[in-house]
């Protein structure tokens, strides 16, 4: 069945107000952190994450558009206090970045899943691309400034090994009676 003659189904409306409205969300906070970043490599990565979301918000609004209906209002420039003080690192606004690709990414397959119609599918496909490509850059710089956090499942495996090793050393053959 061609797109033309297929309606956005409720699901797909949901996905589209949600990616509108969490994108602007995204989008303002990566506004106010491109005005305090100083390193040049961070700031970059940024710009491209605004460049990426604008391009994406414009295809929403057609998407919404041309089913007559109405476009969510989601976070605008009065939203952003361009005159506060830095609150954030420039290494802390990188990670922030990076988080929010990985929650990007989660949104975009989901948002794909329950799609039906063929323009819309390319649409998060294309989504979904940008934020693999935004994840490798926000990992990479991430790892080039030596400042990646691993995750603790090694440390954690130690530990308990260690603990086990002690409750394996420990007698519990005595009843102890309440």
């Amino acid at each position: 069945m061609e797109n033309d003659k297929l309606k956005l189904t409720s699901s797909e409306i949901g996905t589209l107000w949600g990616e509108y409205v969490n994108g602007t969300a995204v989008d303002i906070v990566n506004r106010f952190m491109i005005s305090i970043i100083e390193d040049e490599s961070i700031k970059a990565i940024f710009e491209d994450a605004i460049k990426t979301f604008e391009k994406q918000k414009q295809q929403i609004v057609a998407f919404l558009e041309n089913e007559n209906f109405p476009v969510p209002i989601g976070f605008t420039e009065s939203d952003l206090n361009k005159g506060a003080k830095r609150l954030f690192t420039d290494i802390f606004c990188l990670n922030y970045l990076h988080i929010m690709t990985l929650h990007g990414l989660l949104g975009h397959s989901t948002s794909l899943a329950v799609s039906v119609r063929e323009d819309l599918r390319f649409f998060y496909d294309s989504c979904d691309n940008d934020g693999k490509r935004m994840y490798h850059q926000t990992i990479d710089l991430l790892l080039e400034k030596e400042v990646f956090k691993e995750t603790l499942y090694f440390i954690l495996l130690k530990t308990l090994n260690t603990f086990l090793a002690k409750i394996s050393q420990m007698d519990f053959s005595e009843r102890v009676e309440c």
